[in-house]
């Protein structure tokens, strides 16, 4: 038998090995005969790769998984860790999937296919151009073997023949085939199903239209990227659901008018991930009833789970409404949202199953939480928990690792640990340093060890990721390394995530629509009749509370609960009170106890559903015989409520039984139904140690700076569940353990209620709600499932959730949100004693003013214990956030402003700070087509020491940017200038400022990375000479990032235009950067295009080395360094390996002269000359 050595063509160049990673030894075995594979060695598998068109030898070990010959396979392929996780290994000449967790079987034959769809595939190519190229071939081998049965050749014959003229051309201009031998073997384009089945007379007539085609198009200059753009884009429209999986079972007979039949019905089943409307007939099939009722819809119509029956594709349950996944023998049984039972599907095998599984559980990580893996521990992801052990996050990006250092912890140590997006065994180490500055570590992990890359080439070598930490930087003594959480939203980790998660909103028709979705502002004296003898002080020295009648239209009313603000509390307290009636206003879920308005005068009250005057606890010590399933179905009910909170960032702070109200109770039915009250006024009452087992052990001080921590922590939230379960489950019996502090911190927990010792899953929810390390407590997610398993296990009652199926939150996980929790889930490093304890520390001072970091961030303080009034703002401790603060005219709330023609924008988060005020991101309505996502820079009159030169200064650098139109410079498009407003409307730069990108991307940029940089910046500058306008701030903080080898300059705040001399004296002192200007700058204010010439030089520092410039010295003031540079001669210098670039482009920028320093035009022609050595990039259009 003849084999070779697996040596991928330039189409699929492979990758070099990384160190410490294993890289397996393919072997081709394309000629093998099925009795040679059979017989072949024991400790190989086959895997059909599309690019080689063949299969490959793969060696296995009984300890490899399917995960990890994926891995092994990608990068061999030059596929990155990025989208990795779109592939999977398919069983040969089947239709399942192997789960990630699987062991290949040796002898037996795989495909490796793009398994899981992105919202458009030819968007592969951005994302990782060598699985671009790979689904390009996997999807041509699936037409030519006629294995897309969407595309049937009767119905779509022309169609066809264009894609076999694309697959020539593509053949011609990738590979330099001529016209005459494409003609040639013409057959080995043609679908083989097409050569089959049709005559010699069409098959000629084919060949005729294809070769009138190719001849056509033979000499155009097409793109090979462009062509399987098309190619790949085109099938997408004809054939959505290539992709997609169909799988057959059994569910029981789905409700039909009111009437359930007994037994089980066959169906189909299949997951649709994206929207798309579809003309074409629902095949055969059968199905299952959703939860709402068996909602009818074409498959293509409305995405999610579907099952077909009675001639049509139900909808089951929308991804991100799926809870956890539960395997018994061949049944499937889903828990889904809002569903008091699990969705049971029968399989016919254990292979089918499991693919059928990981299908949902893949899409759910790639679109929802990618650290979930619905399944555990069945089926699980051994790449995840190994990111998971070591408290990893995935490959989020360095743009996004930064943004959520600084929202969740400014604290200098504050870490990430991150996987590389493009080399397999890489990490990157993003830390907070002093002054406030960001830096990136690389480290690679092989032979069992971590291996820290410093500058020089120098490698240090640990045996632990801890340690290795510790010594990245040995001056910092403690580390807070932040752990990936399930809330993190980072579009590398949500490649399936549709594109527009955001529906558009429909206007209401009229004010009685209104009262039907909001809550109202109440008139008491008219609207209200108060039931003044149930009148009863709630105990937290705040509210009363009492019942009313709430009078409605068409002569009806409705009793309601009041809870009245006591009257000596209202003039320190009234703030407070709204405040939280506007967190309240903002809660809709069927868990949680609803606020249909507030009254604002005689009395201040908030208007609430009707409950019983007793809370939970009160009410289950005086009623013993509530049956357990009715204890299940309150359970469920808090654990959904803690749920829905956590999904809006939202932190309660005050979960207790006794914070649970009962809505409903049947004494003959024995069923009760109670929900999450609000919290009241926590943030004012003082914690005490009888607070202390609903407190996390790492608060147990007390001290202001616990406190404050706590009251942002959602995963304190999750412990407090898991207490208030245990009093749920003891009926209220009240906690009574004395020395509380130190029982909980020896490690001891609450026993198990006696009532649970036969279930289980009830104790585990309490028991890891509980662990002394947050990361690994419960989620409320994974507490749900637990319960919902409990209740079928013991055949109890209805556990709770809704008979209607009313989604509690809209969108879900698709609604807008910032780009990570509220919650403070870092890891303390002190010293190499203590990291294996994990000791536990939260979130440390606020987000200063000086970061790029989102709205969501405040330098307020947080709500600290005691008393005093205080305020649920941006940033604030109780969670109680708002996106999107607009300065002072739109205050804690998304704001929009109108522009001409009708159109609007909308702020919606903060991203940078200027001279005079904000940056945000924004969007611009446009009826004609999608929105346009923009920068929005507004002047913040309130902070701005001299206004009348804050707005001269504002409306100086709108009229010197109108004037600028160059590929380089950040474009203007709107200017608002209005009396109580000033808004700069500018394009949005996606990857920020060149300072920020320069640090997560140091180890991935190239020096002809940086000398394209170098080349845009001076093309940039060079027209703003020619419009006689000198920057006067030019730095790498003012260089804004569009992709990787393309920036623009912005913030021309100082920009000033000069007359015919070009030059300009600043007439005022102000706060200026003087390490970036030069000494002419530095000793009389002259500016002129070589002063920014010598800003340029500087620039070209920070670029080469990232490094902020003079880094080793404390500059006090100009002075001292004008004496650096012109008594000293100090110069900033570049490394020896760089010296050419030192000397030919950065050194002449530094002349003391302005006269001897280059122009930019000077500076184009150096650095055309360093590309031409390095080589010059050329991207195909």
């Amino acid at each position: 038998m003849l084999s070779a050595v697996f040596v991928p063509s330039e189409r699929c160049a492979s990758s070099e090995p990384t160190a410490g990673g294993t890289v397996r030894n393919f072997r081709t075995s394309a000629t093998m005969s099925e009795d040679s594979v059979n017989s072949g060695t024991s400790n190989k598998c086959q895997v059909y790769v599309y690019l080689r068109e063949s299969f490959v030898d793969v060696p296995v070990t009984e300890d490899d998984t399917c995960e990890d010959i994926c891995s092994d396979l990608c990068q061999q392929l030059g596929i990155g860790p990025l989208v990795q996780l779109l592939v999977g290994l398919r069983i040969h000449e089947e239709r399942w999937f192997l789960p990630p967790s699987a062991r290949p079987q040796a002898g037996k034959k795989y495909e490796l296919r793009v398994r899981f769809k992105i919202p458009k595939l030819s968007h592969l190519k951005s994302l990782d151009r060598k699985l671009f190229n790979y689904y390009y071939y996997q999807l041509r081998h699936d037409l030519l073997q006629s294995k897309i049965p969407e595309i049937e050749y009767d119905e779509y014959k022309n169609k066809i023949l264009g894609y076999v003229v694309n697959d020539m051309y593509r053949k011609m201009v990738e590979d330099g085939v001529s016209v005459a031998d494409l003609k040639r073997t013409y057959e080995d384009y043609i679908p083989r199903k097409i050569n089959k089945e049709h005559s010699l007379l069409f098959f000629n007539w084919a060949r005729t239209k294809v070769f009138n085609s190719l001849n056509k198009i033979s000499n155009r200059e097409h793109d090979v990227d462009y062509v399987k753009t098309v190619y790949i884009d085109d099938i997408d429209n004809l054939a959505p659901g290539y992709l997609y999986e169909e799988y057959n079972g059994h569910i029981p007979y789905p409700e039909e008018d009111g009437i359930l039949k007994p037994g089980k019905c066959r169906v189909k089943i299949k997951f649709v991930p994206y929207a798309q409307p579809s003309s074409k007939p629902a095949k055969a099939g059968g199905g299952n009833g959703s939860k709402k009722g068996a909602l009818k819809d074409d498959a293509e119509e409305q995405p999610g789970l579907k099952v077909f029956y009675s001639r049509e594709w139900r909808h089951v349950a929308n991804i991100d409404e799926i809870f956890t996944i539960l395997v018994d023998n061949l049944t499937v049984n889903i828990s889904i949202q809002d569903q008091s039972n699990l969705y049971s599907i029968d399989f016919g095998s254990q292979t089918e199953l499991d693919s059928f599984v990981t299908c949902l559980a893949g899409y759910y990580r790639l679109m929802c939480k990618w650290t979930v893996y619905l399944c555990k521990p069945y089926l699980y992801s051994p790449s995840l928990n190994r990111l998971t052990d070591i408290k990893c996050h995935g490959p989020i990006g360095g743009k996004f690792s930064y943004r959520k250092i600084l929202e969740k912890n400014s604290t200098v140590g504050a870490n990430i640990v991150r996987q590389c997006e493009t080399t397999y065994d890489t990490y990157y180490v993003d830390m907070l340093e002093c002054d406030n500055q960001m830096r990136t570590y690389k480290l690679k992990y092989g032979q069992s060890r971590w291996h820290v890359l410093r500058d020089g080439n120098r490698v240090d070598t640990y045996d632990e990721l801890p340690e290795a930490l510790l010594n990245l930087n040995p001056a910092i003594q403690k580390l807070y390394r932040l752990s990936p959480t399930e809330h993190d939203k980072s579009p590398n980790l949500q490649l399936c995530m549709p594109q527009n998660t955001m529906a558009s909103k429909r206007m209401l028709r009229d004010a009685q629509e209104m009262r039907q979705v909001r809550p109202q502002i109440v008139n008491a004296a008219q609207e209200l009749i108060i039931n003044r003898n149930a009148l009863k002080s709630e105990g937290d020295g705040f509210f009363n509370r009492t019942r009313a009648d709430l009078l409605m239209p068409n002569n009806t009313k409705m009793e309601v609960t009041l809870r009245l603000l006591k009257d000596d509390k209202k003039k320190d307290h009234l703030g407070d009170f709204l405040q939280l009636a506007d967190f309240w206003n903002s809660v809709d879920s069927l868990d949680i106890v609803k606020l249909y308005g507030v009254t604002l005068y005689k009395p201040v009250a908030m208007v609430m559903e009707l409950s019983r005057d007793d809370p939970l606890d009160e009410f289950l010590r005086r009623h013993p015989k509530v049956s357990f399933g009715s204890l299940l179905a309150v359970a469920h009910s808090l654990a959904r409520a803690l749920y829905y909170l956590q999904e809006k960032q939202l932190v309660h702070g005050r979960i207790r039984c006794s914070s649970m109200l009962v809505t409903h109770y049947d004494r003959r039915e024995n069923r009760l139904i109670a929900k999450l009250g609000d919290p009241g006024l926590c943030q004012l009452q003082q914690y005490t140690e009888q607070d202390l087992f609903w407190i996390p052990v790492e608060y147990h001080e007390l001290g202001p700076r616990e406190v404050q921590l706590l009251r942002g922590d959602l995963r304190a939230d999750v412990w407090a569940c898991s207490t208030t379960l245990w009093e749920i489950f003891s009926r209220g019996r009240p906690l009574r353990v004395p020395n509380a502090k130190q029982y909980l911190a020896s490690g001891h927990r609450l026993k198990a209620p006696k009532e649970t010792e036969e279930v289980s899953e009830i104790y585990y929810c309490m028991y890891n709600g509980w662990m002394a390390d947050p990361d690994k407590r419960l989620s409320p997610q994974m507490i749900i499932s637990k319960l919902v398993q409990a209740g079928q296990k013991g055949n109890y009652h209805q556990i709770g959730g809704t008979t209607n199926g009313t989604t509690h939150s809209g969108n879900g996980s698709f609604s807008a949100q910032s780009i990570l929790s509220i919650e403070t889930d870092s890891t303390v490093l002190q010293s190499h004693t203590d990291i294996s304890s994990s000791s536990y520390t939260s979130n440390g001072s606020d987000c200063d003013a000086r970061s790029n970091a989102s709205s969501e961030c405040s330098s307020q303080p947080l709500i600290s214990n005691g008393g005093g009034s205080s305020h649920y703002s941006v940033g604030s401790s109780s969670g109680w956030n708002r996106p999107g603060q607009v300065d002072h005219f739109a205050h804690d709330c998304l704001a929009y402003i109108e522009l001409s023609h009708g159109r609007t924008v909308t702020f919606q988060g903060k991203i940078g700070q200027g001279h005079y005020g904000n940056v945000y991101q924004g969007e611009i309505s446009n009826t004609l087509g999608d929105p346009i996502k923009v920068a929005l820079k507004t002047i913040n009159i309130g902070n701005a020491i001299d206004l009348n030169r804050a707005m001269k200064d504002f409306k100086r650098e709108v009229e010197i940017m109108k004037k600028l139109n160059h590929r380089n410079i950040v474009r203007l498009l709107e200017f608002v200038d209005e009396p109580d407003r000033m808004v700069v409307v500018m394009e949005y730069i996606e990857h920020g400022s060149l300072e920020r990108y320069l640090q997560y991307k140091r180890y991935d940029l190239t020096n002809l990375n940086k000398l394209n940089f170098a080349k845009d910046i001076a093309s940039g500058m060079h027209h703003l000479f020619e419009k006689k306008i000198i920057h006067r701030d030019l730095a790498a903080r003012n260089i804004l990032v569009q992709d990787a080898n393309w920036v623009k300059i912005s913030d021309f705040g100082l920009a000033q235009v000069t007359d015919g001399n070009h030059y300009y004296y600043a007439q005022s002192t102000r706060s200026l950067p003087v390490k970036w200007y030069a000494p002419e700058t530095l000793e009389r204010q002259k500016y002129s295009p070589k002063s920014d010439v010598w800003s340029y030089g500087v620039t070209l520092y920070e670029m080469f080395t990232c490094n902020t410039p003079y880094s080793n010295v404390d500059i006090q003031n100009g002075e001292q360094l004008y004496d650096m540079i012109v008594r000293q001669g100090v110069r900033l210098r570049l490394s020896e390996e760089d010296r050419e670039i030192d000397e030919s482009l950065m050194q002449p920028c530094f002349d003391l002269d302005p006269h001897l320093r280059p122009s930019f035009q000077e500076l184009l022609g150096y650095i055309s000359n360093l590309i031409d050595q390095y080589g010059e990039l050329i991207q195909p259009t």
